[in-house]
């Protein structure tokens, strides 16, 4: 228990500031603290070391990742985006309609967009629950994304009514909101989307994530779901 309450706050007071920047006074006071620490319980020291070695290693490669895939997320207009195409605040949203708590954080984020005309949203999805939908050659992301790309227009309508249902999507669920929306023609995989959705999975992958919903917003990592309040917090500190 002892080691563990050590190594939580050595990293904490590491993953609290940026590599060699200027310590606040109470990131002093917790390094002094720390050493007390460590010079009461030596045998700590290696098992620490490593920990802090894995954890620089870690962020180098995370940051050197996602400089690699700049481009593909900020810059692509495969990717559908929600609230204000210009905004100055970009979120970066992984996402899957068949995730249920997806569909929990999309409330969250049409409400944000709704009061925050400064907020852009790019969706960029990843389908692990769901590869194809049976009876039809597609499934909800990728018919989204041709969607998107064919009659943009109703995107907010059909992405709407996606998040809406419950569980996972079926061949008449996609229908029904195909019909509804008089997007039939959409559902259908084509190679464009399914190359998007592959390279989807390799950036999601390289960046060390592992499950949806995922955020990045300047740079900073939220995975899971995050409460409306916390989330308004975020964007309201820019960070």
């Amino acid at each position: 228990m002892k080691k563990y309450l050590i190594n939580t706050l050595i990293l904490g007071v590491f993953m609290s500031t940026s590599a060699f920047a200027e310590l606040s006074t109470e990131q002093t006071q917790q390094l002094k603290e720390i050493n007390q620490l460590l010079k009461k319980n030596p045998s700590t020291i290696s098992g620490l070391h490593a920990s802090l070695k894995q954890y620089v290693e870690s962020q180098a490669q995370a940051e050197k990742a996602q400089a690699a895939s700049h481009d593909w997320l900020y810059n692509n207009d495969a990717h559908p985006i929600t609230g204000n195409s210009d905004g100055q605040l970009v979120v970066i949203n992984f996402t899957d309609y068949n995730c249920p708590y997806c569909k929990k954080l999309d409330k969250n984020l049409a409400q944000l967009v709704s009061e925050n005309s400064d907020i852009k949203i790019i969706n960029v999805y990843v389908a692990f629950k769901q590869q194809q939908v049976e009876g039809l050659n597609t499934n909800a992301v990728l018919y989204a994304m041709n969607v998107w790309k064919e009659t943009p227009e109703v995107f907010p309508e059909v992405s709407r009514l996606l998040m809406a249902k419950s569980g996972l999507h079926t061949k008449s669920s996609l229908e029904i909101v195909a019909k509804e929306t008089g997007t039939e023609a959409e559902l259908k995989t084509t190679q464009e989307q399914s190359q998007t959705l592959t390279t989807n999975h390799q950036v999601f992958r390289s960046l060390g994530l592992t499950g949806t919903p995922t955020m990045m917003i300047n740079g900073n990592i939220l995975a899971g779901y995050v409460p409306y309040e916390r989330l308004l917090a975020i964007v309201g500190n820019g960070s």
